[in-house]
């Protein structure tokens, strides 16, 4: 047997070695997942626990997403092969003409439809219409901080995973209103804008 054939056998068992422990992790999450159902569900308390915990708590989705890859690798076994980064439509850092304080945040003078960039990869865990804010999007960032854009137009949907960079949408006029919250309080804007 020669050297490639002998590094393709090596290649071949490698990839069947992974997908089996990517199978053997997916079938252990799966037991668990349907395991903890099972209790819920035949507790009563603890199915309220379960709700008010969901309801009224701010997930962090950063803290998951540290499990996973501390756990599992990542999301998927093959995510780096299904992402081609060789080729950036929309990679661009937030620019502005003016900045002022505005309420717990910032407000940024822009173009007119300007294209607003992900300031951190994260992921979208509210759209909607916020008090003194209007049209916001809030990403939870991977470092677990909320960022608040306000004043857009966004072509982002509800869980969706952004990119710093990426495109989040357009600013509605020429203001842009930004804010950053971690665990429930409002941190200084300076860190992101400057």
């Amino acid at each position: 047997m020669d050297y490639t054939s002998s590094k393709f056998l090596k290649n071949t068992n490698n990839k069947k070695n992974h997908f089996k422990s990517f199978f053997n992790k997916i079938l252990i999450c799966i037991i668990i997942f349907l395991t903890l159902l099972i209790v819920v569900k035949s507790n009563p308390k603890l199915k309220e626990k379960v709700k008010d915990f969901l309801y009224e708590n701010n997930i962090s989705f950063s803290k998951f997403h540290d499990f996973l890859d501390k756990h599992f690798g990542g999301v998927l076994p093959f995510d780096n092969a299904l992402v081609d980064d060789s080729v950036a439509v929309f990679n661009e850092k937030m620019e502005y003409k003016e900045k002022s304080d505005y309420n717990n945040g910032v407000k940024l003078k822009v173009d007119n439809n300007y294209l607003v960039p992900v300031l951190e990869s994260g992921i979208v865990v509210y759209i909607g219409e916020k008090d003194s804010y209007g049209s916001t999007v809030i990403v939870q960032q991977i470092d677990g901080v909320d960022a608040w854009y306000s004043n857009v137009n966004t072509n982002v949907k509800l869980y969706d995973y952004v990119e710093k960079g990426s495109l989040l949408g357009n600013c509605i006029d020429t203001q842009l209103y930004l804010h950053f919250q971690k665990n429930g309080e409002f941190i200084d804007y300076k860190e992101y804008i400057q």
